[in-house]
């Protein structure tokens, strides 16, 4: 088995992988969305009158729950990277001993994280926007989410171990049943035991112990390329400090995201209202349903481009760049023309509010126009990081959440008030465009043979 997925990286049609590896991945994130969604839904639902606070309150959580995906990303992607390029290499060792040192990161850095967040919860929550009326339902849904931190970042880490070692149908399986599980709890929760916010997120780190659950029993069973053993857990620093380097742009990515939502959602009670936080918090768990599909198709080239590169097969690396930027642009393309086509159905599925949908239609809209440019950035990134250049996709990653986004959301709203914040975010997506095209034009010239 090891060796036909070796054989598989290295010898099979470039088209033909990629769907092979990226299909498994988009529908396992596209399952974890849509449990994201459903989440929201049934909370907008469920609590009458008070769906914009409820929704809200999640809205303000979402936040904490990206610094817990900063954890699980930077450890993950850093160590999917040396374990594909490893065994591109035909260094086994290295490679087993990256996936326990990944085990060993996560767990102590999502419970550092647990401690840290439940200390200071109040603080943070009111920190990203949650205003009086908002509190108790943020505040609810956060603290179970917290307990579940290492659960969540453990199951999401090693996900990419798995993935790293071409086996993405397992890493589906994984995301799919946690998924289904956590879709299936949420009305039984929320509904029938009636614990409203608090029931949606107990609900969710129970689904994340299933995941956790499936990580050991996939290692446990023998069917890994790599496998885990317990000696593998001692920290070897050069893999930790390799892994760290290169995870590096995924985590910055994902702590100066939560940061943005500080930004955003302070910018939101300024220029508008807890309405305001309730239509941004669906406009993004919206967005990242339709974002899921051309990340699905980054975690598919990932390995393709670590073992090739690793096997010295630059051809086959920038066939993979020229696919895929093509395939993950086409589907960008295909999700915003939906979502300008029934906007209003779109909001109007999480609540019957008025204010929100009136508020929330043009929004959307606004927020979509330069989705297709999204594809060629996290193309860029995916390479960036599979060749284990950190310090080129760390640019390329915070080009927009640094350079571009934060000084647009400061300046626009001033002459466009409200629509200026749903403005900076096209705006922002455009400029990282460039930069991602011209990342990728040089490094394609650089695998040149």
């Amino acid at each position: 088995m090891p060796h036909e997925r070796n054989t598989m990286l290295a010898q099979e049609n470039i088209g033909s992988l990629i769907v092979k590896l990226a299909a498994p991945a988009i529908v396992g994130l596209v399952v974890q969305a849509i449990y994201n969604l459903v989440d929201t839904i049934f909370i907008g639902r469920g609590l009458g009158e008070d769906s914009v606070l409820g929704i809200a309150g999640i809205s303000v959580a979402f936040p904490v729950q990206m610094l817990m995906l900063a954890i699980a990303l930077g450890v993950g992607v850093g160590g999917a990277s040396i374990i594909s390029r490893s065994l591109g290499r035909g260094k086994q060792q290295i490679a087993e001993k990256t996936v326990g040192n990944m085990a060993t990161m996560v767990t102590v850095a999502s419970l550092l994280f647990t401690v840290a967040g439940l200390a200071f919860m109040e603080e943070l929550l009111a920190l990203f926007g949650a205003s009086a009326e908002v509190m108790p339902y943020a505040a609810d849904y956060t603290y179970y989410i917290l307990l579940g931190t290492v659960f969540f970042t453990f199951s999401a880490a090693m996900n990419n171990s798995i993935r790293a070692e071409g086996n993405t149908s397992f890493a589906m399986l994984i995301m799919v049943i946690s998924s289904v599980a956590n879709i299936l709890l949420d009305p039984l929760f929320i509904f029938e035991f009636g614990m409203g916010v608090k029931g949606a997120s107990i609900a969710t780190v129970i689904s994340q112990i299933i995941g956790t659950i499936m990580v050991f029993y996939y290692y446990a069973s023998g069917k890994a390329t790599v496998p885990f053993s317990l000696t593998t857990l001692r920290p070897d620093m050069s893999i930790v400090n390799e892994s760290t380097y290169i995870g590096m742009s995924e985590f910055l990515f994902n702590v100066v995201e939560s940061g943005l939502f500080l930004i955003f959602n302070q910018s939101l009670l300024y220029y508008g209202s807890d309405v305001a936080i309730a239509v941004f918090g669906i406009i993004i768990k919206v967005f990242m349903l339709t974002l899921m599909p051309v990340i699905g198709i980054k975690q598919g080239i990932q390995p393709i481009f670590g073992f090739n590169y690793g096997a010295n097969q630059m051809q086959r690396v920038r066939r993979t760049i020229s696919l895929s930027t093509y395939l993950a642009t086409g589907l960008s393309l295909i999700f915003a023309i939906v979502v300008f086509i029934i906007p209003e159905q779109i909001i109007g599925v999480f609540s019957n509010d008025p204010v929100l949908i009136e508020m929330g239609v043009p929004a959307i809209k606004i927020c979509y126009i330069m989705m297709p440019f999204i594809g060629a950035q996290i193309v860029a990134t995916a390479l960036l990081q599979s060749l284990g250049k950190s310090k080129e996709s760390l640019f390329v990653t915070l080009s927009r959440q640094v350079i571009f986004l934060p000084p647009l959301l400061i300046i626009l709203p001033m002459f466009f008030g409200l629509t200026g914040i749903w403005l900076s975010l096209p705006v922002s997506d455009f400029l990282a465009f460039v930069v991602a095209v011209i990342f990728l034009q040089r490094e394609s010239k650089k695998l040149e043979v």
